[in-house]
């Protein structure tokens, strides 16, 4: 058995729950979730253009896929085969000859250490248990100066009460959030330095919990938190203040990997 297999039971929910429709990104949704769709392709446009990449925890590849002219070369590694076989389908059958596709635990990487240009991970780390196993494991394979764009789930949060709650009663992914004090000590650890932070979701806004804390999860503050204010969303401005930014849930992260690219080296040579 895989280190997978033994502790984290989300491999086998999203081999048997899930259908892959819920990674979409295409459909009916409110403005407030594509202006989300819309900041996470953006940061991919201007972070990974023209970079090696891994798409962590990648799913369906929904970002990989509609971002895809941006990599010279990309690698998609997930736990789930069934969500792999749907990102197969997705691309018609054929896998192109520059990206491969991986089954595989985030917390063990099977990729050389150093080899990629650029890592990204979106609603997915808070899923895996011992998650900073799976940032150090970023960390290692990238290589120096390199950029990582990740999601982290903050353990504060209603939204951690709410997904707690669906994965009790309805079976959905069991949330293994952690704290923004782990989060800041597990980038720091993995040898990466912060280069930007931005805070979303002080309210879930997808429904369900408990009875007394609904009027705070309904879907419809999205039409209040969704409202721009200087470029950015109003659930930003308030999630990214103090102190909410400690009960805020979804904290993003652009990462740099201490040291100097092979590239800035030989042009230090040159000098």
């Amino acid at each position: 058995m895989t280190l997978s297999d033994q502790d984290n039971p989300n491999r086998g929910i999203y081999n048997t729950k899930y259908s892959g429709r819920e990674m979409s990104l295409d459909g009916a949704r409110m403005p407030y979730d594509n202006e989300m769709i819309n900041l996470r392709l953006e940061l991919l446009r201007r972070y990974g253009h023209d970079k090696i990449t891994l798409d962590l925890c990648c799913g369906t590849g929904s970002y990989l896929r509609r971002a895809w002219g941006r990599f010279p070369r990309a690698v998609g590694l997930d736990f789930s085969r069934k969500m792999l076989q749907v990102f197969t389908e997705e691309l018609g059958g054929d896998i192109p000859d520059n990206l491969l596709l991986l089954e595989g635990d985030a917390r063990r990487i099977a990729l050389r250490s150093g080899s990629m240009d650029f890592v990204f991970s979106f609603t997915s780390l808070y899923h895996v248990p011992q998650v900073s196993l799976a940032v150090a494991e970023i960390g290692r394979i990238l290589k120096a100066g390199g950029l990582a764009v990740l999601e982290m789930g903050n353990r504060w949060s209603l939204n951690t009460l709410v997904s707690a709650r669906a994965h009790r009663r309805q079976g959905f992914a069991k949330p293994f959030h952690v704290s923004c004090p782990a989060m800041f000590g597990m980038i720091r650890n993995a040898g990466l330095t912060i280069r930007e932070h931005r805070c979303f979701h002080l309210l879930p806004m997808w429904g369900g919990g408990p009875v007394w804390l609904r009027p705070l999860t309904d879907w419809r503050w999205k039409w209040i938190m969704g409202i721009k204010i200087g470029g950015r969303l109003l659930d930003e401005w308030l999630s990214s203040s103090w102190p909410w930014r400690y009960l805020a849930f979804r904290h993003l992260f652009v990462c740099q990997k201490i040291g100097k690219s092979e590239e800035e080296t030989d042009d230090d040579r040159q000098k």
